[in-house]
């Protein structure tokens, strides 16, 4: 006997394309989800905890740890992006925003010699050399003593700093102890093996005076120098002698309009702020001198494309003679 067909109501056809809609809805969704999970696995793969403001800038800096022999890695790494720096390293991250700063990375290391120390890496990518050089030089501590691990390093009793390309990095450990600052120096040289490299790098020091300068005092400000906003991308570097103390400046601009543009900019805000032009006995034609109440002087040049001059000299003279000097080595530049 055949089988009588049953027919399908409009009701149940309705409820049947609702079943198929739903059914596409959660294959879409376990698309989105299984690609997630798939870069998730990639993430702990390189053994990265994500955090706010990590992706594919913090998976390229997991590429940069190295696997070290006694260097055991306790935690998976961390990464921070410019909202949420502050959590890793509150009170310092100003510094780094204010230059530009895109991404840091940071692991932890139980080294299983100099009394099993505590260590951490931290790699920051700040977008560009002068950027990288900029914290570098500003963190730069005063008892340190520079290495040749690479163009701009240093080392202390128990760390290691140096910048490479975009990226500053800081590999510090819990301790002082001579087996510390080998096995530390061995990590810094794997690391950076695997890092970029650099190109040639200026000495920027070579666009000092040379005499008189004080030994590794030469800055790079990346914002706001001296107090003056968007007056960026300044070295500083300082100077004691005879005379007195100085500090020497100089900016390379885009155009000589540019210089001269800072300049006059950086001239009026002196003035705003309580600065007036002297007579000094000593500075030569085209010297134009300005003292705050006696006890600050400051003297602006320009040479082409090239804003410099002296900050906060102490006396008159030693503020000529910095300028005299710095005005001689851009000249030969």
């Amino acid at each position: 006997m055949a089988r009588r067909k049953t027919k399908v109501g409009p009701r149940q056809k309705l409820a049947g394309y609702g079943i198929l809609a739903l059914l596409g809805v959660i294959t879409v969704w376990l698309l989105i989800q299984q690609s997630s999970f798939n870069l998730a696995v990639l993430v702990a793969s390189r053994g990265i905890a994500p955090q706010a403001g990590s992706g594919q800038a913090a998976a390229a800096l997991a590429a940069f740890f190295p696997e070290v022999a006694r260097f055991a890695p306790l935690a998976p790494m961390q990464s921070y992006g410019p909202d949420n720096l502050s959590d890793k390293i509150d009170g310092k991250a100003e510094l780094y925003l204010s230059a530009g700063f895109k991404e840091m990375a940071c692991r932890s290391f139980k080294l299983s010699e100099a009394g099993q120390a505590y260590v951490e890496v931290f790699i920051y990518d700040m977008g560009t050399p002068q950027n990288a050089y900029a914290v570098f030089s500003s963190q730069r501590r005063p008892d340190s003593t520079a290495i040749s691990l690479t163009a701009n390093a240093y080392k202390t009793d128990n760390a290691l700093f140096f910048s490479r390309g975009r990226f500053y990095v800081e590999i510090v450990g819990d301790r002082a102890s001579e087996a510390l600052r080998n096995a530390l120096k061995t990590y810094a040289s794997s690391l950076l093996a695997k890092m970029p490299s650099e190109g040639a790098t200026k000495d920027r020091a070579q666009l000092f005076p040379q005499e008189g300068l004080t030994k590794d005092s030469v800055r790079l400000s990346a914002s706001d120098t001296f107090g003056l906003a968007d007056f960026n991308n300044v070295l500083t570097g300082e100077y004691k002698g005879k005379l007195g103390y100085a500090t020497a400046f100089v900016a390379e601009r885009d155009t000589p309009e540019q210089a001269q543009k800072d300049a006059q900019r950086y001239r009026e805000f002196l003035l705003a702020n309580g600065y007036k032009k002297i007579q000094a006995p000593s500075a030569p034609a085209g010297f134009e001198v300005l003292a705050l109440e006696d006890s600050s002087f400051e003297i602006i040049l320009v040479q082409g494309k090239i804003l410099a001059g002296v900050h906060d000299a102490s006396s008159p003279e030693a503020a000529v003679d910095l300028a005299n000097k710095l005005m001689t080595v851009l000249k030969e530049k």
